[in-house]
């Protein structure tokens, strides 16, 4: 009798224990989960040209552009969103995006060089402000022109001679062919005590369009260590010469002189 009295009392006593605690101190409550609020999305730079909005010259981020030119925007954005414009960090200027969508803004490069980081954000009714979406402009108002050269002393016997001329920057050139042709390039002996020669057989413009490659005539031509000489560039515009941003190969800076190495 005591035992069955014993199981009654004591085995309701521990399940309460295990299971509820009995009116035990209560756990800790599990921390809510904060309730985010959603922000604009970000606006899409679709196309920007140089020039013209519709037929000017297509920008990629990083791209440079010459002097005073108008760079046209054209971007989509939620619909009626305030679009913020950036330059390095600080609002220079706002637009708004139509019901459907689309944005335009126009930008003019103007007279200063130097690299313009843009970025655009978007921000639609009381949502918050959207991340930035960034294109940056190089603007470059300094034509190409002849900044060096350098030029080995050869081997007698050896490989013919070559002479190598920089350009400040890289170049586009318009027409090859006139470009290459030896007769447009010539090398002059100014100060020549070991009696260096050098008539241009070949022209080759380098991989990366920073500099040309002279070669002379192997028979002939030989390049002496401590001798000065002088390249003369007879540009004409037939050949179409400029550098990405498009200004045009400066004709006044045409020579290069150096001195030949050991």
């Amino acid at each position: 009798m005591r035992r069955k009295w014993f199981l009654f009392i004591v085995l309701p006593v521990l399940l309460c224990v295990v299971l509820v605690g009995c009116g035990g101190t209560p756990g800790p409550s599990p921390a809510p989960t904060p309730i985010s609020t959603p922000g604009t999305a970000a606006p899409s730079i679709t196309i920007v040209r140089e020039g013209s909005p519709v037929t000017g010259r297509i920008l990629q981020s990083g791209d440079p552009v010459r002097f005073s030119q108008n760079v046209y925007f054209q971007g989509t954005a939620p619909s009626s969103a305030v679009i913020k414009v950036y330059r390095d960090g600080t609002v220079i200027d706002q637009t708004s995006a139509l019901p459907s969508g689309e944005f335009a803004w126009t930008w003019n490069s103007g007279t200063t060089e130097g690299t313009y980081n843009l970025s655009f954000t978007a921000t639609q009714g009381s949502l918050p402000e959207s991340s930035r979406t960034p294109f940056t402009i190089v603007v470059d108002g300094t034509g190409p022109y002849l900044h060096s050269l350098s030029a080995k002393a050869d081997a007698p016997l050896g490989n013919a001679p070559t002479i190598v001329v920089y350009f400040n920057e890289e170049i586009v050139v318009g027409d090859m062919n006139v470009f290459t042709l030896p007769a447009v390039w010539d090398v002059i002996c100014l100060i020549c005590p070991g009696g260096s020669t050098f008539n241009v057989t070949q022209v080759a413009l380098s991989a990366d369009q920073r500099s040309v490659t002279l070669t002379g005539n192997w028979m002939v031509d030989r390049l002496i260590a401590g001798d000065q000489i002088q390249v003369f560039f007879a540009y004409t515009p037939l050949m179409g010469v400029t550098d990405k941003a498009g200004n045009p190969f400066n004709a006044a800076l045409n020579v290069a002189t150096g001195v030949v190495t050991p």
